[in-house]
């Protein structure tokens, strides 16, 4: 049952009771004067009468579908509640089809992108990055949190502000729509037109970085690089443009200015950022292979009697030449009950298999969930070929089965499928 129809339900069966203490009276008065028959007839007459007049009136004047959530609305939530699922013939008259979490978050950043929106939405845009594993774009959203407006064009160091006119506006719209999309080749031609306008301001240039990368399989060597200095020009704290630098700095093996980078990140973002763990991973990773340092513990050690899971991660045979020593293994632990960001995350590198891991509550990208306090999860391991936890084409991936983190049992996992 919708809303508006709850609303219809109640609101006649309040008319009704209503209609019964008006008309009550008047059954006793006409019992006295006419037959209980014809009283009877009188008073159900009075009643359909008043109860017809009243929700009539209510349906012209009224609002009764101002208490129902909008179709993107109730998409969304849909979504989150149920991820992956795609509503029936059940479904809320009206209400979008919606395929998965991505396709929500899609919309949901497609909006924002092109008109804003409330702190709260891009706060739900940020989490929903989260969940699926876009920590880059999960930073960019959260820097609207605060201000909950569209993207501004940011400090101008360096570069000419960027021109507001609604052509270039559409382009970017545009342009962005088709990045959402994995529709490359248009959102760059969109890109580049509006880039000869002028119209580009440090979101979109860092958008046109993600773009330009993607199309070439996750390489931000060469033309992506330049865009990144557009938009780091235009605005040095701009959060995915800094994350996008540090992925190049790492990929040209500059290992010292990455960590650089990854700390003016660290930095930029608030304190308690679920990304916060993820970048000291980072920065662990390039001072090693600098040798800066050692790298820091995949994981603290977890107390005696603990809820840890551990285990080991292969590899298919067939994908095996394809996992070059030196990549990055992300290793998630997720919730199957509780759509959000991570439980658990561990970066290490590819270098022999199997490849031992251990997940537990010291790991946790967010205080409020941790390992500990859910009972059905599982576990994933990526190989991500640009050093990003968000999922690219080309990276490969396995998962685990639903596991009790309590069980204390091994937890062996293979890597088989490539992400497409």
């Amino acid at each position: 049952m919708t809303n508006e129809h709850l609303f219809w339900f109640a609101a006649g069966a309040m008319t009704a009771i209503a209609a019964l203490l008006l008309t009550l009276p008047l059954f006793k008065q006409l019992s006295q004067r006419y037959s209980a028959t014809r009283a009877r007839t009188f008073v159900i007459g009075a009643l359909v009468l008043v109860i017809g007049a009243a929700l009539g009136l209510y349906r012209m004047w009224g609002s009764p579908g101002a208490i129902s959530l909008s179709s993107k609305e109730t998409a969304l939530v849909s979504t989150m509640a149920h991820p992956g699922a795609s509503p029936g013939a059940g479904a809320m008259p009206g209400t979008a089809r919606v395929g998965s979490v991505e396709d929500a978050t899609a919309k949901l950043a497609e909006r924002l992108s092109a008109k804003g929106g409330t702190p709260a939405e891009w706060n739900l845009l940020a989490q929903s990055y989260d969940f699926m594993g876009r920590s880059a774009d999960a930073a960019e959203a959260r820097k609207h949190v605060g201000s909950g407006t569209a993207p501004s064009a940011g400090a101008t160091a360096g570069r000419a502000a960027p021109t507001a006119s609604p052509q270039g506006e559409a382009l970017v719209a545009q342009a962005e729509k088709f990045r959402i999309a994995h529709d490359y080749a248009k959102a760059l031609d969109r890109y580049k037109q509006a880039a000869k306008l002028n119209a580009l301001d440090a979101d979109a240039w860092a958008n046109y970085a993600d773009a330009a990368a993607s199309s070439t399989g996750g390489k931000l060597d060469g033309a992506p690089a330049e865009y990144l200095a557009h938009a780091l020009q235009l605005d040095p704290d701009h959060p995915k443009a800094l994350w996008l630098q540090a992925s190049l700095l790492h990929e040209q093996k500059h290992y010292g200015e990455a960590v650089a980078v990854w700390r003016h990140l660290a930095k930029v973002l608030p304190p308690d950022s679920s990304d916060s763990r993820i970048i000291a991973a980072n920065i662990a990773e390039a001072l090693r292979l600098a040798g800066g340092a050692a790298p820091a513990p995949a994981a603290e050690s977890a107390p005696a009697g603990a809820v840890q899971i551990s285990g080991t991660i292969d590899i298919d045979p067939k994908l095996k030449a394809k996992a070059s020593s030196g990549l990055a293994l992300f290793v998630f632990a997720k919730s199957v009950d509780s759509p959000g960001p991570p439980l658990a995350v561990v970066r290490t590198t590819v270098d022999r298999w199997p490849v031992k891991f251990q997940l537990n509550d010291s790991q946790a990208m967010m205080p409020q969930r941790k390992l500990s306090g859910f009972h059905a999860v599982k576990v994933e391991a990526r190989i991500s070929a640009n050093g990003q936890p968000l999922a690219q084409p080309g990276d490969m991936q396995g998962a685990s089965g639903t596991l009790d983190p309590k069980s204390d049992k091994p937890v062996h996992l293979v890597i088989s499928e490539v992400i497409g």
